[in-house]
């Protein structure tokens, strides 16, 4: 009797023991890697900030070339919806000069699906007489109308705005001496 509570005894101890050992190396194991985490901060976190910070930035500058590579109704002759020479300068700038991942021609729609198609017949018109197939730039259509207008209004504006300056003079003297 004695033998079996003593081999019963001993059972116990070793299952608590394999038990409680098995907490403690994984306790040891945490302690590890919370050394290792502690130690390494921030470095693991940066990349995801920084994408974070500036995201809002690739996408302003998405817009803001997509609006100045976007032809505007002013860049289209009323009637006929050909190229004016203006939209002609444009466009040849947006397929020559701007940079390779940015050369897509956006043409804004009209309401009249008619009027839309004249335009893109225009641009694919113009782009296949100066520029080779592979050269071409992808031609897309977008409905946000660009910030601008025709070149005539602009002119009014800036010959109101000289006309309203008045001249220059200078202030009276201060004194006998001539103010200085």
């Amino acid at each position: 009797m004695r033998r079996s509570m003593m081999l019963l005894a001993f059972a116990v101890t070793t299952l608590t023991v394999n038990m409680a050992h098995a907490d403690w190396d994984e306790f040891w194991h945490m302690v590890h890697v919370d050394w290792h985490r502690m130690n390494a901060w921030p470095e693991p976190f940066q990349a995801a900030d920084r994408k974070a910070a500036i995201a809002p930035l690739i996408a302003m500058t998405d817009a803001g070339w997509r609006m100045q590579n976007t032809l505007g109704a002013h860049l289209f002759h009323p009637a006929t919806q050909e190229l004016t020479k203006a939209g002609e300068l444009k466009l040849q700038w947006i397929a020559t000069q701007a940079p390779m991942h940015r050369r897509t021609v956006h043409v804004l729609q009209s309401l009249e699906p008619g009027v839309t198609n004249l335009r893109v017949a225009s641009v694919d018109r113009y782009l296949k007489k100066y520029l080779p197939e592979e050269a071409r730039p992808g031609v897309v259509l977008t409905s946000r109308i660009p910030v601008g207008g025709s070149g005539e209004y602009f002119e009014t504006i800036d010959r109101q705005l000289k006309s309203s300056v008045p001249a220059p003079r200078l202030p009276a003297a201060a004194g006998p001496t001539g103010g200085f």
